[in-house]
């Protein structure tokens, strides 16, 4: 029997029985919860330090979203589009998530440019997933309030993820 399930990283609803991951941030199944049991942290009170945190991985996941849609666009096949444009809707709702949790709008973004080759864009990704692993792994050791700290280790598994794709595909 389907029931609704609801991410507690991202909010988003999942109708079915059982997931091994949200079906649109990524996130690990742990993170889908009964709908009923949902925590709906909406706008966090944030201190300067934590909201620049959060600042700054709101850029890196716009600018990532931005260069998957680039990819997607410019895929050499069906397979690499459809991960592309997998990878730059899970960007989205992270960056919609962080800017929720400051209250914040998305900021307009530029068009990002993406390499020729679907090796050479997997390239740039696992650079970029990397970057952000690194940073968010750092931002959750440092960041005082504890839905920030777990955010940031979530996202830092997610793209944990997108790194182990890029590293296939590249």
């Amino acid at each position: 029997m389907m029931r609704p399930l609801r991410c507690q990283l991202c909010g988003e609803t999942y109708l079915g029985r059982e997931a091994d991951r949200c079906p649109y941030c990524g996130a690990a199944g742990k993170q889908l919860v009964p709908a009923a049991e949902w925590v709906d942290y909406g706008r966090l009170e944030l201190d300067p330090n934590d909201m620049e945190k959060c600042r700054t991985a709101l850029g890196f996941e716009v600018s990532n979203w931005t260069f998957y849609q680039c990819c997607a666009q410019k895929a050499e096949s069906i397979f690499t589009q459809a991960i592309f444009k997998r990878l730059a809707k899970h960007e989205m709702e992270h960056a919609e998530l962080l800017a929720r949790i400051m209250g914040a709008e998305i900021p307009d973004f530029k068009e990002e440019s993406c390499p020729d080759t679907d090796r050479e864009k997997f390239e740039e990704a696992h650079l970029r997933e990397h970057r952000a692993i690194k940073y968010y792994l750092h931002a959750a050791g440092e960041s005082r309030h504890p839905r920030v700290k777990e955010v940031f280790r979530t996202l830092s598994e997610i793209e944990v993820e997108h790194l182990q794709i890029s590293n296939i595909y590249k």
